[in-house]
């Protein structure tokens, strides 16, 4: 092929456009002009143009002109059979670029201390899973230390726990500030109070697992008890969130809980609110800047806009208790 006749095609592919196919296409099927401009909502000369623009740049007539309507030439059926795979390849191109764009695929990997029982991780998780079902979304427990490494590496899109994030581990937000419980047996004088303070558990044995959150739970007892001048009685098992509360429930001890925790139901086990009535415990999430997952971005976007709504004080006062 010469270089003149190369360019000359080039050109005449340039000169076309996604209407201009679409409209080929529309009178192809229906044969006629005219109906073919009702169809797509435009003016019979605008669908002449259009026809006469391809032929044009093609230097081929598409159709056949006839008072009973259009029909396709021989060079105009084989334009069109291929006309018609391009337009199908380019609007698969335009949906699964719409789709990914929209976190409508692909695989979002969430790293937390938390639980997914009741609150806002909860809510997040499940409106997100409902609006993206083509997501495959992965879930990992761990030690805060291990999660911070898996999303430095790209392992884990976003972690969530509680407190707040160093910019060093990348953009964060603030999910939720919760209130914190204690759980106790049910059969005891202090499961009878409707709130505790601190004072009145300085002299308990708390429960706290080995493993995250344990060491959180540890910590926060020591800032809160300390000032008390009491020595902390504090026994850390190998064991879970489960593994603790049934302890708790066979009279061993108390431990505690953020909000979020008490959507699941131990026997003997009660929780009661601890400390003042704005007491709170913030829980946030992390993601690195760099990470382009669209899941990612629609996840984080989701989340902000729970954040705003648990921030409404009204939406606070009519969150339900689901304590006994």
């Amino acid at each position: 092929m010469s270089r003149k006749r190369h360019t000359e095609q080039n050109i005449t592919v340039e000169r076309l456009e996604f209407q201009d196919l679409k409209v080929l296409l529309a009178v192809a099927e229906i044969g006629s002009f005219r109906q073919s401009a009702l169809h797509l909502n435009l003016g019979q000369s605008a669908v002449s143009r259009r026809v006469q623009k391809l032929e044009n740049a093609l230097g081929v007539s598409l159709f056949e002109r006839r008072p009973t309507g259009a029909r396709l030439t021989r060079a105009g059926s084989s334009f069109a059979a291929r006309a018609r795979s391009v337009f199908n390849d380019l609007h698969h191109a335009v949906d699964t670029a719409h789709a990914a764009g929209m976190g409508g695929d692909g695989t979002l990997n969430v790293g937390m201390i938390a639980s997914l029982s009741r609150g806002a991780l909860r809510d997040v998780v499940a409106e997100y899973a409902a609006n993206h079902p083509g997501v495959n979304i992965g879930f990992v427990e761990s030690e805060r230390g291990e999660l911070l490494t898996l999303l430095s590496h790209r392992q884990l899109d976003v972690v969530i726990a509680s407190g707040e994030f160093p910019e060093v581990h990348g953009d964060s937000a603030l999910l939720i500030e919760e209130p914190i419980y204690i759980a106790l047996h049910d059969e005891g004088l202090l499961a009878e109070r409707s709130r505790l303070a601190w004072d009145e558990v300085r002299e308990a044995h708390f429960l706290v697992s080995a493993t995250e959150p344990g060491p959180e739970i540890h910590d926060y007892l020591i800032r809160r008890l300390a000032r008390l001048g009491r020595r902390l009685h504090v026994t850390r098992h190998r064991l879970g969130r489960e593994g603790i509360m049934n302890l708790v429930g066979l009279g061993l001890g108390v431990s505690l809980v953020a909000d979020h925790w008490r959507g699941v139901r131990y026997p003997n086990v009660k929780f009661v609110p601890i400390g003042d009535e704005d007491e709170r415990v913030p829980f946030s999430l992390a993601w690195r800047p760099d990470n382009d997952n669209p899941a990612l971005r629609r996840f984080v976007s989701l989340a902000r806009v729970h954040a705003k709504r648990n921030a409404s004080p009204s939406a606070a006062s009519q969150r339900p208790d689901p304590s006994p």
